[in-house]
């Protein structure tokens, strides 16, 4: 636990955008609150919103797992409508993400929770003004990640640039989610790419691994039932557990 406060904080980052932050945040705020905690959560910049309607926007699903629903604006500092990078949407509007300021904001929240998450935007070099990126907010904070990566070709590669670019900030990697974004097939060669990328994810991370997470299509058709039921995943079970137990 980060010595700054006796609060767990987590920041969740991933090898990619559309890997599945969201869904396995959300899982792990459903996890911990049913074992008692008081989760915080906060997703500072979120690009591609429609801004008539914030419910359906990653920062609105996340604000509905909280009870009392805190206001959509101390969730989310920066929301932008096009979905294109942070540092793009920032400058066609005039605004700059003020990494400061997102610090000064997620302290507040820590404080009124014993678990709180800060879901990030892309992956570690995702740019947030001229000179930050989504690293600099995590060293910004002070907090231990948790990388959520595919298990699809490629992955190895994305997921040790990853933990490199957090080792080299000296930010500790306390986990890596593997998750299934996409259905799967049963096709052999598909198969044997996917269970070969696991088990090298497993060999040369040497962080502790959890999942793979199986594609769920009620995640896509009715999103609470599907975080419901994923929230039950015995990996995600097991790493809310991991998280508590060993306080990163």
């Amino acid at each position: 636990m980060n010595a700054q406060s006796d609060h767990l904080a987590i920041f969740m980052t991933a090898t990619d955008t559309g890997v599945g932050k969201t869904t396995v945040t959300a899982a792990l705020v459903l996890a911990l609150q049913k074992k008692g905690h008081r989760v915080g959560v906060m997703k500072p910049v979120e690009t591609g919103l429609d801004l008539q309607q914030p419910e359906t926007s990653d920062t609105g699903r996340l604000q509905s797992l909280l009870s009392p629903p805190p206001p959509f604006a101390s969730v989310c500092l920066y929301a932008f409508p096009q979905p294109i990078a942070p540092l793009a949407c920032a400058r066609a509007t005039g605004t700059t993400i003020d990494v400061a300021g997102i610090a000064t904001a997620f302290h507040v929240v820590r404080q009124q929770h014993s678990v709180c998450f800060v879901e990030g935007a892309g992956g570690v070099f995702t740019p947030l003004s001229s000179t930050h990126t989504i690293r600099d907010l995590i060293v910004s904070l002070d907090l231990p990640a948790i990388v959520v990566s595919r298990t699809s070709l490629g992955s190895v590669n994305h997921l040790l640039l990853t933990l490199e670019a957090l080792h080299s900030a000296g930010i500790k990697p306390c986990g890596i989610v593997l998750n299934d974004p996409l259905p799967s097939t049963q096709n052999k060669c598909f198969i044997q790419q996917r269970t070969s990328t696991i088990g090298l994810i497993q060999e040369w991370s040497r962080v502790r691994v959890f999942g793979p997470l199986e594609y769920q299509e009620t995640v896509q058709t009715d999103w609470r039932r599907g975080i419901e039921n994923l929230a039950n995943h015995h990996e995600i079970q097991r790493l809310a557990n991991h998280l508590i137990e060993n306080e990163p």
